[in-house]
């Protein structure tokens, strides 16, 4: 019994799209293979188009040497852009030196505890108590003698605006960088407090003729200082004590 084909319900037998582009490049490559021949034929007979002042004895050799003379400026062209993207390379940022970046000292781990570096407190320069002064026998009352200055660092330990929270003040005249102690209750105060007190206590420094200022706890560790770009000072978030 002959089994007939399963019918597909088109109106043409299918052919894969694959296959026929297959062929087609083929038929592509074949074409071009006859019409490089017929080209070259033409060539070496002098049919082609030349210019009239071109020898017709050189007739065959004016395409290839415009066709090598095309490639070897495009060569060049491409050779030259290539060395000048190369050589024209972006300059380097010119960083100055006062905005220089400077990696912040932070606290150490509890593991590896820095050298203790307590800040001794500067002892308030008091005049010494002077003697009672007698009237003069003809009964003139004397004006009393100034009094003698004050440091002007212990002085910054009283002034109004430390609020009881500075106990200790030291110069770093080869830095130009004063160093301030501050007690554990500054650092229990709101962060906005911590950054106006700070900012406060900057303005004092500049008054005083330093360029610097560091917030240092009891520890010795760093808790605020002045920015290195910009102005204010840098509140930094303490460590857990171990």
């Amino acid at each position: 019994m002959i089994q007939r084909p399963e019918s597909r319900d088109l109106p043409a037998a299918y052919r894969s799209p694959w296959t026929t582009l297959g062929e087609n490049l083929q038929a592509v490559l074949a074409d071009t293979g006859l019409r490089t021949r017929e080209l070259w034929r033409r060539n070496g007979q002098g049919s082609l188009w030349r210019p009239a002042w071109w020898p017709v004895d050189l007739a065959p050799l004016f395409w290839p040497l415009l066709v090598g003379a095309a490639l070897a400026l495009l060569a060049a062209a491409l050779g030259s852009i290539i060395v000048l993207g190369r050589g024209a390379a972006p300059p380097q940022p010119q960083i100055p030196a006062e905005h220089s970046v400077v990696p912040l000292e932070l606290p150490s781990t509890p593991e590896q505890p820095p050298p203790r570096a307590e800040l001794e407190p500067v002892p308030l320069a008091v005049s010494p108590a002077a003697p009672p002064v007698e009237p003069p026998p003809d009964g003139s009352v004397t004006l009393d003698a100034p009094e003698e200055e004050l440091d002007p660092l212990a002085a910054l330990l009283t002034r109004s605006g430390a609020d009881g929270l500075l106990l200790g003040a030291q110069a770093r005249s080869d830095q130009l960088t004063l160093v301030l102690q501050v007690s554990p209750a500054y650092g229990q105060g709101s962060r906005a407090e911590q950054q106006q007190r700070a900012d406060r206590w900057q303005q004092w420094a500049f008054e005083l003729g330093y360029d610097h200022l560091e917030l240092r706890d009891s520890r010795a560790g760093l808790i605020a200082r002045d920015a290195l770009v910009g102005s204010g000072m840098i509140v930094l978030t303490p460590s857990p004590r171990p």
